[in-house]
């Protein structure tokens, strides 16, 4: 399995703990105790970590399928979720005010439509594009208040289970991504 799998396979489980606590699933503090989104953030900030890690060595071993030159650019878009998961995780866990995050996910749902060629020929690849830039601007939206937090929970549900967990499933399974 080439190395984006483990990209897909941490970050699509960050982003389903996500999902889950915006529906509201495991979401309420106990009394007496931590709130559960210090543990999502947790989650995701590993999940960042790895996605930084993978991107290094993505960069450093171009490695088949992807080899030379494709692997800088898919490096590129790796590196630029990585550090959001990394953001949004230590914000989470410090529990700091997340409008700064907003704004993140305002740049992390447009710049990578510039990606939009290197996915030439690949369906898949290209509507993840734009499930992201959905995603990314509905977490912009409930930040400021202006989308309920179940609706970012469902949007993010789908963003996991579609862009992360079933490009993860193909991979190993031996098939190619659209």
């Amino acid at each position: 399995m080439p190395p984006i799998t483990i990209v897909f396979v941490i970050t699509g489980l960050a982003v389903f703990v996500n999902a889950l606590a915006f529906l509201g699933v495991g979401a309420d503090t106990p009394e007496n105790g931590k709130s559960p989104l210090v543990t999502v953030g947790w989650i995701t900030l590993v999940a960042g970590v790895v996605d930084l890690v993978q991107a290094a060595y993505i960069l450093a071993a171009r490695p088949a399928p992807i080899g030379d030159p494709a692997s800088v650019p898919l490096a590129g878009l790796v590196t630029f979720y990585g550090a959001f998961f990394v953001a949004l995780g230590i914000a989470l866990v410090a529990g700091l005010d997340l409008r700064p995050i907003g704004n993140l996910a305002v740049a992390v749902a447009i710049v990578p439509l510039a990606w939009w060629p290197f996915f030439e020929g690949g369906w898949m690849f290209r509507s993840i594009l734009v499930v992201w830039l959905v995603a990314f601007l509905a977490v912009t939206a409930t930040v400021y208040g202006r989308l309920p937090g179940r609706a970012l929970g469902g949007t993010l549900m789908v963003t996991s289970l579609y862009t992360f967990l079933a490009p993860a499933a193909l991979l190993a399974l031996g098939l190619s991504i659209p």
